[in-house]
């Protein structure tokens, strides 16, 4: 499995979020560009990237032990 900066991760699930949205705001107005948010608002986005990363891989870990305790 390839390995993504959590900056790369940041801006897909922005882009999906625009994606989903279409294109707007949630008051409705146009989002803007990934490079135009600002280091702020990119951070946010990081760090929920950095959240869903983090649990996906205790997830993995829970599987995998409790899949290694049934063997």
């Amino acid at each position: 499995m390839p390995q993504h900066s959590l900056s790369d991760l940041g801006q897909v699930a922005y882009l999906a979020y625009s994606e989903a949205t279409g294109g707007l705001t949630h008051d409705g107005r146009p989002m803007p560009a990934w490079d135009d948010l600002g280091d702020t608002v990119q951070g946010a986005w990081i760090a929920a990237a950095a959240a869903v990363a983090a649990h996906t891989v205790d997830d993995q870990a829970a599987a995998d032990d409790k899949q290694e305790a049934s063997r």
